[in-house]
């Protein structure tokens, strides 16, 4: 069988039913020739002990009229020199008997032995254990003697039994080569299905329907195949459109994400994923010890450059500025644009203070850069309020409170500068930005 369609547990499953149905069969042939070939056996048995009782009598016909014992013993001796023969008993013209013959004793004496009833006609009984045949000895048309063998019936017991035998080694060896030979067929014919069984089962399993079963158009099922491989074609195409539909969603949604989150013209981070953003912060800086730090960057006198050049330039001066302000920052830093022209950095686990004066000191120089605008160069400037949780503050309000405090205080003391927050800044300063 091939290895293509050959599956071991259906095989045998197909060949234990066709097993089981042809010897159901052959059991039912086999028990029908049983009985035609003992019926046609018993009966060559009962014409056989028919002839050799009419023989017989036929033979002791003359003998009987002569009364010649001797020749009639000889007579008697022959006929049942056989090994089927049990008993033979011969009576006179009077139904006294005249010679008694046995197995156990071949002639014996006949005073035992009753007297019998003589007939005109041929007469054969059957007996579980022999034949009994009666033959009239005649003298023309009158009875003048009677002829009565018994003979065993294991000639038919014998018969049966060998019919047992070969027909029973018989049945089993065509019972089997005919169950193997009818699964193969079977097996066969319904390769297609078989292999649309291992397609649908790995489709099941994998949830690949690019796969196809293999066809064969001259096979009677090869259609089936046709027609489920044009299944799964559509199946696959419709779920090529779910997965691009869903893409698609997934796309959208993302989008959808970034601008609910992100600013349109910086593409930094809005106000809104500022304060999510500095929540999970500050939770993870008290929760690992760890210090963070916020700064507000608010760019000088950004409203006069933008009136004075126009809102296009001002747009163009603040993507310019967070580009710098970016490249500076620490890859672990966040860069978010809070509103119009104030920005604020989130900067997770910055080690000490002077990590933070240092970034400080530098993103004033990268403002101070010159920038060319409308052919004119311009120069820029900012200032920059720092707050360090937990060391200024644990609490996402107040530390906002004390960075918009260290804001103002850099503005007081003449912009183009930073100020860390601290007890000792102006109190005037603080009715600031709490709505950030």
């Amino acid at each position: 069988m091939q290895n293509t369609y050959f599956r071991l547990p259906m095989a045998k499953r197909i060949f234990r039913q066709n097993l089981e149905g042809m010897a159901l069969a052959l059991l039912a042939a086999l028990i029908v020739g049983l009985l035609l070939s003992s019926c046609l056996v018993q009966k060559n048995l009962r014409a056989e002990a028919m002839y050799k009782a009419d023989t017989l009598a036929d033979n002791m016909a003359d003998a009987m009229i002569a009364n010649d014992m001797r020749q009639l013993q000889s007579l008697l001796l022959n006929a049942t020199n056989t090994p089927d023969m049990q008993t033979a008993y011969v009576y006179d013209g009077h139904g006294q008997p005249l010679l008694a013959w046995t197995t156990q004793a071949q002639l014996i004496k006949t005073s035992g032995i009753e007297a019998t009833t003589l007939l005109r006609h041929q007469k054969v009984d059957y007996h579980l254990g022999n034949f009994s045949a009666v033959s009239p000895v005649l003298s023309g048309t009158t009875v003048i003697g009677q002829v009565q063998l018994q003979i065993s019936t294991w000639p038919l017991y014998q018969h049966i039994l060998l019919f047992l035998l070969i027909a029973g080694f018989l049945s089993v060896f065509i019972t089997a080569l005919a169950a193997y030979w009818l699964t193969n067929r079977q097996l066969r014919s319904m390769q297609p299905i078989m292999e649309l069984s291992v397609i649908a089962e790995k489709v099941a399993t994998l949830g690949d329907y690019s796969l196809r079963a293999p066809q064969d158009p001259e096979h009677e099922l090869g259609s089936l195949n046709m027609h489920f491989n044009l299944m799964l074609a559509r199946m696959e195409a419709w779920e090529n459109d779910m997965q691009s539909e869903a893409k698609e969603r997934r796309e959208a949604d993302s989008r959808l994400a970034i601008l609910n989150n992100h600013d349109s013209l910086t593409k930094l981070p809005n106000r809104h994923y500022f304060h999510r953003l500095l929540s999970n912060c500050l939770e993870d800086a008290v929760a690992d010890e760890e210090m963070a730090a916020l700064m507000f960057i608010d760019l000088d006198h950004f409203k006069g450059l933008s009136e004075s050049f126009g809102y296009d330039a001002g747009d163009l001066i603040l993507a310019t500025m967070a580009n710098r302000l970016c490249g500076v920052l620490r890859s672990t830093d966040t860069l978010c644009r809070v509103d119009g022209d104030e920005f604020a950095a989130i900067m997770p686990n910055v080690g000490s203070m002077e990590i933070v004066e240092h970034l400080a000191e530098r993103l004033v120089q990268a403002i101070n850069q010159p920038m060319t605008l409308r052919g004119q160069q311009i120069l820029l400037s900012a200032s920059i309020g720092i707050a360090c949780c937990p060391l200024h503050a644990k609490e996402q309000r107040l530390f906002l409170h004390h960075a918009d405090i260290a804001l103002k205080a850099a503005k007081a003391s003449g912009r183009n500068t930073w100020r860390m927050y601290s007890n000792d800044l102006p109190k005037t300063s603080q009715a600031v930005q709490l709505s950030i």
